[in-house]
């Protein structure tokens, strides 16, 4: 059988629908008996490997999802933080600017200790920027910049603002590195269920083989239909990627120019 098509190839949801159907086929053909303990063997194994299967199937659907949430939900909290970033330091370099003001000076100062490098980190990686962001803001918290801050009137209730905003800012990144992770451990286990699925259907195969090779017709037909939703499931497979095959060899076909003279009458 060819690579492509070897039940290892399968897609995990295929995989785990495979594992339900043939369970569902030998748990009736248990109850109707004989009792076969070799095959019923499979039962419990098919039922534990389908719902491995579907744990990290959902579990990776679910995971992603939160993380294009939570990735949307950084974006709009940097956003937040940026934009207060830029109000707080632009009314400090305002402030500064005023020619008449005797408070520029100070305003000069504070500008410089919360923001030694202006604003460039605003485009840096967003726990970077949170980073230099709380430092600015430590730096406009200190005792010694309270006065500084009243002559300036400034509204400090934008320092409580950007500190939330902060706030969720990391609170955002940190629950989207967490999807990330759940992604990669669902990719992880998920792949360790996949081998116990090949060892598990590999085995019941060669069973279903071995148990085949009768005189029994009946008992051929049966194997035969207990087997099917695995040999269904490669055959499909199999259609596809030879339909696959001929639409990239029609694609790659070199095209015929006609003859000289072939539309003159």
């Amino acid at each position: 059988m060819p690579t492509s098509h070897t039940p290892a190839r399968l897609s995990r949801l295929e995989k785990a629908t495979i594992s339900r159907e043939l369970h569902a086929l030998l748990s009736a053909r248990a109850q109707t008996g004989p009792a076969e303990p070799a095959l019923d063997a499979f039962i419990p194994e098919l039922d534990l490997v389908a719902l491995r299967l579907d744990a990290h199937v959902g579990g990776k659907i679910t995971a992603r999802a939160v993380r294009v949430a939570s990735g949307c939900r950084v974006e709009e909290a940097d956003a937040i933080v940026d934009t207060w970033t830029r109000q707080i330091e632009s009314f400090l370099l305002i402030a500064g600017r005023h020619r008449r003001s005797p408070h520029a000076p100070a305003a000069r100062a504070l500008h410089q200790a919360a923001f030694p490098h202006g604003i460039a980190f605003i485009d840096d990686r967003v726990p970077d920027e949170n980073a230099k962001v709380r430092a600015a803001l430590k730096a406009l918290a200190a005792p010694e910049h309270v006065e500084t801050l009243m002559h300036l009137s400034f509204p400090m209730a934008w320092l409580d603002t950007l500190e939330a905003a902060l706030a969720e800012s990391d609170a955002a990144f940190a629950e989207k590195n967490s999807a990330h992770g759940r992604i990669d451990e669902h990719v992880s286990l998920g792949k360790d269920t996949e081998a116990q699925w090949l060892d598990v259907v590999l085995r019941l195969r060669k069973y279903i083989d071995y148990r085949a090779a009768t005189a029994d017709a009946n008992k051929r037909v049966e194997c035969q239909a207990l087997i099917a939703p695995l040999r269904d499931a490669l055959d499909r497979a199999k259609a596809a990627a030879e339909s696959r095959a001929t639409r990239r060899a029609k694609k790659h076909a070199p095209k015929h120019e006609p003859e000289a003279g072939a539309d003159r009458p």
